[in-house]
């Protein structure tokens, strides 16, 4: 049931004034007496009257001081937020500029249980909603901007720009959104053009050399039919941090984005809209340091007699300030994004077509030793090619809603990466350990989905609603994968195969609106994310039988409510959820410590989640959230471990909570606005995020610490201007920003060297903990003009 528009009618206060009767004209002599008589008790009810007058405008005011409705379309309709029966979190883009929203690990800060852990420096970066990790491959969170999928994990660094509104959906929504929505999907929603001229402009400089300059425009190039939008972004600063190898800044950044749309209203009921969008990227190194291993001492190598290393990073990771030292590289990316709508209504069916093209292309160059020797350099060329097509038809009939249509799925993906010892170290390691030390490896994975799915909405009274939807979907995968040794001039047997898989995902849902104001809902959604192959061999060779993982699936039930109280002044939503995984797809390392994707057994997460809006007193907003998750491994038994000196009790992990989840995750803004003057408004905004530990190895021995960030804001809105001035990290969080265990390349060389008699014996470490130093303060001044 669509919840009724509330009105706020004034009440208006009088002194009697349409109750006071006419004087006749003989009756004046005796009003003149009684006047004299009455003049006290008059002055009475006129200042009883000026009272109720106050009240009644008090009590007018506190009707006009209600939240504003926030409308989505998270279940690809608009519907008011509080109607939809999903844990979704929304943000609109005056939330979005007023919290300097401006990357994918900003939002996840505000969004309680949703935490980013950017890999690797945003190559590998991993959304966790509800505990669901995934670290390689396309992620458990799918990524759509205008309806499009975005299967990139880089896509995540890119700057959100020209957004009307971002949805969070927590939950599988593979029955409505498909593709790897395993545990929820973000959902961006650009701006329209529209019959009305708008136009904007924005330049923020600050700390580390920030630049940050931003136009747009929009409006009709044929009034009420043809609208128009454009607009470009240019975002640079200094690094962070110094390389001290050059003396020069390690992580400097550097984005161009150009946007365009067109809106055409062709009469009829239809309407076209097609927007493209494109990013230039080219970004120095990233803050990473790898850490010495500080426990379990072993010696995995078939030498015996060699010393033991130690094998692990116990404790807390730390986020270095210093001693940064690498060869320099560079990370660019160029991406287009394309999306095309074609909308209407053919009679009572409303008919929606929905086209993207996305191409992506990234070249790297980084010193993955990340240490001021030339010991080893990865190189990668990454060409990526989308194409979607989404067909859907919706209706009514009686009390039932209903929704239907089909989607498909092209995915062209070409990768060459050369990672390789450099110098002398390359044929050292090959004299030692063998070949396949350093690899050349060339790639090419395709991808095509076909689907079908269908919802229906059962309203069985006008306050009870059962829903049910589901999707079927025929996925086909192929690769073709070549590893060589640029060393040893030797190359594996080509890598070709093909899979086909098969799914069906339903979701059944359940709500009742106990008023116009509140709902409860009940929802059980089944989820499954497709298997694949293994083809990423940075980090060692990967085996035959290592090549292949199946798919995943998982159950998970939800229990919420959402309510608006105290005259619309206090909006509470809040949900209970439980996910039952199977077959979970986890990285490991493989014999040879390749990192692989493996299918290592059974995850069960529960949790609570809320959030909340309230508008104290006129002025004053604040806003929060907080969210528990519970996810930890039932069965994952990593004979990896094996290989480090572990004993066959020790590889079983059941009870271990998974990497990349925070157990308590909450957030806080309060704002205050404040005339001063003549159109002159002074606004102030100050916003917290808190994230418990987060493991980073699969045993939870490396974690990173708790975290608390505090941004503040502060400035002045004078009609069509805005001056804002912010800091961001107020505190100088200093816990690092994440961490992964990989292979150690000068780690390698160490012990190569030392087993050549080239250096002093060096027992062997089979990976390390790669930590991610976490941004500073950093610190503002922002102006805008929009009208």
């Amino acid at each position: 049931m669509l919840r009724k528009t509330m009105e706020h009618p004034a009440e208006h206060s009088t002194a009697r004034a349409a109750g006071l009767p006419r004087l006749r004209a003989s009756s004046v002599s005796l009003a003149l007496a009684a006047l004299l008589t009455t003049t006290s008790a008059q002055a009475q009810q006129a200042a009883s009257a000026d009272e109720q007058s106050a009240r009644g405008n008090g009590q007018q005011k506190a009707q006009e001081l209600a939240l504003e409705e926030i409308v989505v379309t998270a279940r690809k309709r608009v519907e008011p937020l509080q109607d939809v029966p999903v844990a979704v979190s929304s943000f609109n883009a005056d939330e979005l500029e007023s919290a300097r929203i401006e990357r994918i690990d900003d939002l996840a800060l505000m969004t309680p249980g949703f935490t980013i852990a950017p890999l690797v420096g945003g190559d590998a970066t991993t959304p966790v909603i509800r505990g669901l990790m995934t670290t390689i491959g396309e992620p458990n969170v799918g990524f759509f901007v205008d309806g499009v999928y975005q299967s990139s994990r880089a896509v995540m660094e890119a700057l959100i720009d020209d957004v009307e509104r971002v949805e969070v959906l927590k939950g599988p929504q593979s029955a409505l959104y498909g593709r790897n929505t395993f545990a929820g999907a973000v959902n961006f929603i650009t701006r329209r053009p529209s019959d009305e001229w708008r136009m904007g402009a924005q330049g923020s400089t600050g700390s580390d050399e920030l630049i940050d300059l931003r136009a747009r425009l929009s409006g009709p190039l044929v009034p009420g039919r043809l609208f128009f939008g454009a607009g470009i972004t240019h975002f640079e600063r200094d690094g962070y941090f110094t390389n001290e190898l050059t003396g020069r800044p390690l992580d400097d950044r550097n984005t161009d984005v150009y946007h365009g749309a067109l809106r055409w209203l062709m009469g009829g009921g239809f309407e076209v809209f097609g927007r493209i969008a494109y990013e230039d990227t080219d970004d120095g190194d990233e803050p990473l340091q790898f850490l010495d291993n500080n426990a379990r001492p072993f010696n995995p190598t078939p030498i015996p007699g060699f010393p033991p290393a130690n094998q692990l990073f116990v404790g807390p990771v730390p986020g270095p300030r210093s001693g940064f030292a690498v060869t320099p590289g560079f990370k660019k990316r160029q991406n287009l994004l394309s999306a095309l709508e074609i909308s209407g209504e053919v009679g009572p069916v409303a008919v929606k077509s929905i086209t993207g093209f996305n191409r992506l292309e990234r070249h790297n160059a980084i010193d993955d030793d990340y240490s001021p020797r030339p010991i080893h350099f990865d190189r990668l060329e990454e060409r990526q090619r989308e194409i979607s097509q989404e067909l859907r038809f919706s209706g009514a009939a009686g009390n039932i809603d209903w929704s239907a249509g089909g989607f498909y799925y092209h995915l062209n993906a070409d990768r060459h990466e050369d990672s390789r010892y450099l110098g002398a170290a390359g044929p050292l390691l090959l004299a030692v350990l063998g070949p396949f030390q350093s690899l050349v490896t060339d790639t090419t994975e395709r991808t095509t989905s076909l689907a079908a799915f269908a919802s229906l909405d059962w309203r069985i009274t006008p306050d009870l609603r059962l829903s049910a939807a589901g999707r079927y979907t025929h996925e086909r995968k192929s690769v073709e994968a070549l590893d060589s040794d640029p060393i040893a001039g030797i190359s594996n047997p080509p890598f070709e195969a093909r899979r086909s898989f098969d799914n069906f995902v339903p979701r059944f849902s359940l709500d009742y609106h106990l008023s116009e104001e509140a709902m409860v809902y009940a929802s059980a959604a089944r989820a499954v994310k497709t298997g694949g192959f293994n083809v990423v061999t940075a980090t060692g060779r990967i085996l035959p039988e290592e090549r292949f993982y199946d798919p995943e699936h998982a159950w998970t039930y939800e229990l919420g409510t959402k309510g608006e109280f105290l005259s619309r002044r206090l909006r509470l939503n809040a949900d209970l959820f439980y996910v039952d995984w199977k077959n979970q797809i986890v990285r490991a390392l493989g014999q040879t410590f390749a990192v692989l994707n493996v299918n290592a057994g059974k995850t069960t997460s529960k949790g609570v989640e809320l959030e909340f809006t309230a508008l104290p007193a006129e002025g004053w907003e604040i806003s929060g959230g907080l969210a528990y998750t519970d996810a930890k491994y039932d069965d994952f038994n990593f004979t990896t471990l094996l290989l480090i000196g572990f004993s066959p009790a020790e590889t079983q992990l059941a009870g271990t909570r998974l990497q990349f989840v925070s157990k308590w995750t909450a957030n806080g803004s309060l704002q205050y606005r404040r005339p001063i003057g003549n159109a002159l408004e002074w606004f102030a905004r100050a916003d917290l995020a808190y994230q418990s530990k987060q493991n980073i190895i699969q045993t939870g021995d490396a974690f990173i610490g708790n975290a608390t960030i505090i941004n503040l804001h502060t400035g002045f809105d004078w009609r069509d201007v805005t001056l804002h001035f912010w800091v961001k990290n107020l505190t100088k969080e200093r816990a690092a920003e994440t961490g992964v265990a990989v292979r150690n390349p000068a780690r390698f060389f160490d012990f190569a060297a030392g087993v050549a008699g080239l250096g002093p014996l060096a027992g062997l470490q089979a990976f390390n903990a790669l930590t991610q130093t976490r941004a500073p303060r950093t610190w503002g001044v922002t102006l805008s003009w929009r009208r």
